[in-house]
């Protein structure tokens, strides 16, 4: 009996255990779920933000291919002005030509020949 006095008159050790195990799992699954919801809302936080980058994204891509139409439209017209003027140029060049060419068909008069002693020169000794 002496023994079992004494067990009831020490504390128990192990009383606190489920106790401690219940806190501790406690604390635990507490943990957890503050650290899930951070990520769940990092998540939904990210998903929001690739959301708005998406639709920056496309609004970029579409002001871009406005732009590419414009600047198309530009370098077809240029190409047709500089058509236009390397087709004016030929044709000037080739009037140019023909009139160039049809005043050498012309012989032209000879010049008037100078009458004097200068024009004269040196008089040879033939004499």
């Amino acid at each position: 009996m002496e023994a079992t006095q004494q067990d009831e008159s020490a504390p128990p050790r192990r009383a606190w255990l489920p106790w401690g195990l219940l806190a501790g799992a406690m604390v635990l699954g507490g943990t957890g779920a503050w650290a899930g919801s951070r990520s769940v809302s990092a998540l939904v936080e990210r998903g929001e933000q690739l959301e708005r980058e998406a639709a920056e994204s496309e609004a970029r891509v579409a002001e871009l291919q406005a732009l590419r139409e414009a600047m198309a439209r530009r370098l077809r017209v240029l190409e047709q002005q500089h058509q236009e003027a390397q087709q004016a140029a030929l044709t000037a060049t080739t009037a140019c030509a023909i009139t160039d060419g049809a005043a050498t068909l012309v012989a032209p008069e000879p010049a008037p020949r100078a009458v004097g002693k200068a024009a004269r020169g040196k008089k040879s000794g033939r004499r």
